[in-house]
């Protein structure tokens, strides 16, 4: 499960992960990680990206909705993974509202709303 950041930016569809998250998938250490520059909201630090490395999948349930190829981006100050405004729109997310975790996909009908798993485990605590 990873936040869907609506102001994280890159120019290619992107999954950007803790280095514990990275090191489960058998990704990290990577001797052939690139350093890359990263701006956020308060700071401008360094992450490491391995390009072409992941495909990530937008699930709803069972049920697979898209499946793309993005670079990992390995960011140490990362508390939870998130993905790109570019993987967002890679995968076909509509997002409805934010805050009530409210979405469809590109291919659903108009009227079609789905809840983000997220959304629904914090309701159910």
């Amino acid at each position: 499960m990873v936040l869907i950041n609506s102001g994280a930016i890159s120019a290619r569809p992107t999954v950007v992960v803790p280095p514990e998250v990275a090191q489960k998938l058998g990704l990290w250490p990577n001797p052939e990680a690139e350093s890359i520059q990263v701006e956020t909201a308060t700071t401008i630090t360094h992450a490491f990206r391995i390009p072409n490395s992941v495909q990530a999948s937008l699930l709803d349930g069972e049920e697979i909705l898209a499946t793309i190829t993005a670079d990992l981006v390995i960011d140490e100050s990362l508390i939870e993974p998130l993905i790109t405004d570019t993987t967002i729109d890679a995968l076909g997310i509509q997002v409805l509202s934010f805050a009530r975790g409210l979405w469809r996909h590109t291919n659903d009908p108009p009227n079609t709303v789905r809840r983000s798993a997220y959304e629904t485990k914090c309701s159910s605590t």
